[in-house]
Formats: structure tokens, C-alpha cells, sequence
């Protein structure tokens, strides 16, 4: 398929010699790439061999005239912008190369800022399409669905321990109570299991009468 060569190429098509080079001259100053053609039958050959992105074609020239032209292009190179620059024009005419598709239907004579504005006007809308179409062929990406059974189970959340007022309060209170009963009756509880052990010897190393 014809791809758009974004290289501001252009084709002038007409018959009349000093037309093609005048129009050569002043395109070429302006920036585009200008190729020219004496009639319909010698652009398709161009065309075949190195398509352009905007072809202006006059309308009256031997063999393939420019609706002709226009109608190839319609068919084999659709995206190939096309303005039709004629001075024998009529409804008719223009009316059938709108249905084909020409950017634009230009009657003569024609300024050559005017024409200049046109062709730039053609380039930007072909750029403009093709990067509607290389946008468009992009594949979306498809959405990874995973089901939740699938899914690692989260660990549950450990609750916080958290004391009451009563709680941290009666602690307060207690802690000093209990450290002073303890100082108080460690001694009592010492003397008293040594006591117990001393017994537990001397009970030990006794020995039972008549034996």
C-alpha cells in the first residue's frame, strides 16, 4: 500500500514548458521537494516509480488530462493529496474532482503565495492523516484480569494492645505498694526458709534409737 513519504515532495503537472519550470523555480525556493511532469500519462510513470505526497496537475494536456490524473490517483494512491489548477474550469468540473477527492480547485491565474499556502495546507492535513493512521494501528493493551482466588491472602492485621485509663492508672498506684511489701518481707521469708532447710538436715542426719 502507498505510504505518505513526508518529505515535502511535490509534482507539478502541465504541458507548457515555461509553466513547469516557472513553478519548479519558486516551490523549490520555498522548501518543497519539486519534481514536474508534462502531462497525465508521464506522472503515473513518475508516481509508479516515486510516489509524492501532493501532485498539482492543470486540467487540458494531451493524453491523460488532469481529472484523469486525478481519477489514478483516486484509485492507486489515495492518500496522495491533489489540487487541480485549471483556466477552463467550470461547475461541472469542479464538481467531479471533489468527488474524487482533490484537496483543492484552483482556478487561474493564481498568485504564487497563494498557491504556496495551498500546498502547505496539503502537506500539514496528509501529516495530520497519517499520524491518525499510525496512532490508530497501535494494538491497545489487552487488561491482565487475575482472579481473586489467586491472589496471596493478606495477613491479618494484629490489633494493637491498648490498656484503659483504669488500667494504667491502678498500675501507678500498685507499682510502689508492691516494691516496699517486697523489701519488708524479704528478710522474714529468708529466715524462714533457711530455718526450714536447717531442720530438713539435722532430721536427715539423725540417727533412730536400737539401731
Amino acid at each position: 500500500m502507498y505510504a505518505p513519504t513526508r518529505h515535502n515532495r511535490v509534482l507539478f503537472v502541465d504541458d507548457e514548458e515555461a509553466v513547469r519550470t516557472s513553478w519548479n523555480r519558486y516551490l523549490s525556493q520555498k522548501g518543497f521537494d519539486v519534481v514536474t511532469a508534462e502531462d497525465g500519462q508521464r506522472a503515473v510513470r513518475q508516481l509508479d516509480s516515486q510516489p509524492v505526497d501532493v501532485v498539482i496537475s492543470d486540467l487540458r494536456m494531451p493524453g491523460l488530462d488532469g481529472l484523469e490524473l486525478l481519477a489514478w490517483l483516486h484509485d492507486k494512491q489515495p492518500d496522495t493529496k491533489f489540487i487541480l489548477l485549471t483556466g477552463y474550469g467550470n461547475d461541472e468540473v469542479e464538481r467531479k474532482a471533489r468527488e474524487l477527492g482533490a484537496f483543492e480547485y484552483l482556478n487561474k491565474p493564481i498568485s504564487p503565495e497563494a498557491l504556496s499556502a495551498i500546498v502547505t495546507a496539503a502537506l500539514i492535513a496528509e501529516k495530520a492523516k497519517a499520524k491518525q493512521a499510525a496512532v490508530a494501528a497501535v494494538p491497545e493493551t489487552a487488561a491482565v484480569i487475575v482472579p481473586l482466588e489467586v491472589l496471596p491472602a493478606a495477613a491479618p492485621k494484629a490489633k494493637p494492645k491498648v490498656k484503659t485509663f483504669m488500667q494504667t492508672v491502678g498500675g501507678l498506684i500498685l507499682a510502689p505498694i508492691l516494691g516496699l511489701s517486697f523489701v519488708l518481707f524479704l528478710p522474714v521469708i529468708g529466715f524462714a526458709t533457711l530455718f526450714k532447710v536447717v531442720i530438713e538436715a539435722l532430721r536427715k542426719n539423725t540417727v533412730p534409737a536400737g539401731s
